[in-house]
C-alpha cells in the first residue's frame, strides 16, 4: 500500500474526564501530522438530564439543563483551547444521546476518524470500557481510536515534567 493515509476531519467526544482530555492531546498530534480540523463534541445526555431532575419542576430541569450545557461548553473551551497553535478545532454542545450524536456529527462532518476516552464520567456501569465509546465503535463506520488513561507518573517523572 503506497497511498499515505488522508484524514481530514477528526472527531473527539469530551466529556471532561481524564480520558476524555488525554484522547484530545493525542487527536490534536494526529491532526496536527495530517494537517486536519478536529471537532469537540459534546452531548448533553437526555436521559441522565430526566433522570436528575425527576422529581423537580420543568423550572429546575430547565435550569439543571442550562447548567449541563454550560458544563459541556467549558470542556469544548478547554479541549479547543489544548489544542491551539497544533491543529485548527472547533466545538458544539449539543442534546442526545451521546452515542447517537457522536455518531450523527462524524457523518455530518465527514469524520475520517473519532477518537474518545476509554471511559469517562460513567461511574461502575463503564469499568472496562465506557458504555458510550462501546456503543459508538459498535455503531459506526468510521475508525476509533480508543485512549486509555494516561500513564501514572511516579513522583520525579512529574517534577521532570514540571519544570
Amino acid at each position: 500500500m503506497t497511498e499515505r493515509l488522508q484524514l481530514t476531519t477528526v472527531l473527539v467526544p469530551v466529556d471532561g474526564s481524564e480520558c476524555s482530555r488525554y484522547a484530545a492531546e493525542h487527536a490534536a498530534r494526529i491532526a496536527a501530522g495530517y494537517g486536519a480540523e478536529i471537532v469537540f463534541l459534546h452531548a448533553v445526555d437526555d436521559v441522565t438530564l430526566a433522570a436528575l431532575s425527576r422529581h423537580g419542576t420543568d423550572a429546575d430541569q430547565a435550569l439543571l439543563r442550562d447548567r449541563l450545557f454550560q458544563r459541556g461548553q467549558a470542556y469544548v473551551r478547554d479541549a479547543v483551547r489544548l489544542t491551539a497553535g497544533r491543529a485548527r478545532a472547533r466545538g458544539r454542545v449539543v442534546d442526545g444521546d451521546p452515542c447517537a450524536k457522536v455518531c450523527e456529527e462524524a457523518a455530518s462532518s465527514g469524520a475520517d476518524l473519532i477518537v474518545m476516552g476509554k471511559s469517562g464520567r460513567r461511574g461502575a456501569r463503564g469499568i472496562l470500557m465506557g458504555s458510550v465509546t462501546r456503543r459508538v465503535i459498535e455503531s459506526t463506520d468510521v475508525p476509533v481510536l480508543v485512549v486509555t488513561h494516561p500513564p501514572r507518573r511516579t513522583g520525579s517523572e512529574a517534577r521532570d515534567t514540571a519544570e
